[in-house]
């Protein structure tokens, strides 16, 4: 599995998601410092899970019968005034000096949002995936336990289940895949 090849960290672009309008938010829970250990980063775009009662986010766990799933859309902070751009944000855990607690929309069925925290998965490289999406076939997605959404050419049995809807570019020109949520 390879991931796709971008310039930074992660970006979103969010299209059309449910969660900014009923308020389906959570900006109060710190990173998991067992996920998001001294070295780990979380980017925006990333697929979460939320463990409200121990108030930390963390990543997916494929084994979880039950689990909520939020996409990460933190406001960015620009800590540098010669590195300009979303590419350069990136949010720390506790545990690597975290200052900003992540905030995070919990996903809904027909959210939509394009990213570049993108894992390919089964597809070789992104001319496969476009070639795929071209032909007329189904590009599914499911929540990595890296954070990444993992490309697949079909829907996974279990969890959270999207699907490409096309490929694009984030604002600085770099390739990116809009996704749309089926079923949570």
């Amino acid at each position: 599995m390879a991931r796709l090849s971008k310039d930074g960290y992660g970006q979103v672009e969010l299209n059309n998601v449910a969660f900014r309008r009923d308020g389906r938010i959570e900006a109060q829970c710190a990173l998991d410092t067992a996920a998001f250990g001294s070295n780990d980063v979380c980017e925006n775009g990333m697929i979460l899970r939320v463990k409200k009662a121990e108030h930390k986010i963390g990543f997916c766990d494929a084994s979880a019968a039950n689990q909520l799933y939020a996409l990460n859309y933190s406001a960015e902070h620009m800590y540098d005034e010669r590195k300009p751009g979303l590419k350069n944000f990136k949010l720390v855990s506790a545990a690597a000096g975290e200052d900003f607690l992540p905030r995070v929309g919990y996903l809904a069925a027909g959210d939509l949002w394009t990213t570049n925290t993108i894992d390919l998965g089964s597809y070789a490289s992104v001319a496969d995936v476009v070639t795929a999406l071209n032909s007329g076939d189904e590009v599914f997605a499911a929540a990595g336990t890296d954070g990444y959404a993992t490309l697949a050419s079909s829907a996974p049995a279990a969890g959270l289940v999207l699907q490409v809807i096309k490929k694009t570019t984030m604002p600085d020109g770099q390739d990116a895949f809009q996704l749309q949520v089926l079923k949570v």
